[in-house]
């Protein structure tokens, strides 16, 4: 209990020279201008892609002729996979700020570790 910490885990001394070191290397560690417009791009895809397989499963069972819904369930195959791909675009951008500066975190203190 000699070393108070604070809510994020390190001592507030600690924190500021971490801080420091950061503003004196000039790293970003902040979002890019285009990341909160492709984690809005990754949403509207994986909407987009979930309706179009909705769409075309619902009007697959409507049809008689063989031909016809297996060309509906290949548009809706398609729909799945846009919104897998929406998710994955999604899920990069949207922690992608977060690993940066985990990893910038973790680099920081394993130069501050002795025999290392």
């Amino acid at each position: 209990m000699d070393d108070p910490q604070t809510t994020s885990g390190m001592a507030p001394d600690r924190r500021q020279q971490f801080e420091a070191d950061i503003a004196k290397v000039r790293l970003r560690t902040g979002a890019s201008a285009n990341e909160p417009r492709l984690v809005a791009l990754g949403v509207a895809l994986m909407g987009a892609g979930a309706a179009v397989a909705l769409v075309a499963f619902v009007v697959s069972g409507s049809q008689a002729d063989t031909r016809d819904v297996l060309s509906t369930v290949i548009l809706a195959i398609f729909g799945l996979a846009l919104a897998v791909a929406g998710a994955a675009v999604f899920l990069r951008y949207s922690i992608g700020r977060f690993l940066r500066f985990w990893l910038l975190r973790l680099i920081y203190e394993q130069q501050d570790r002795p025999g290392s």
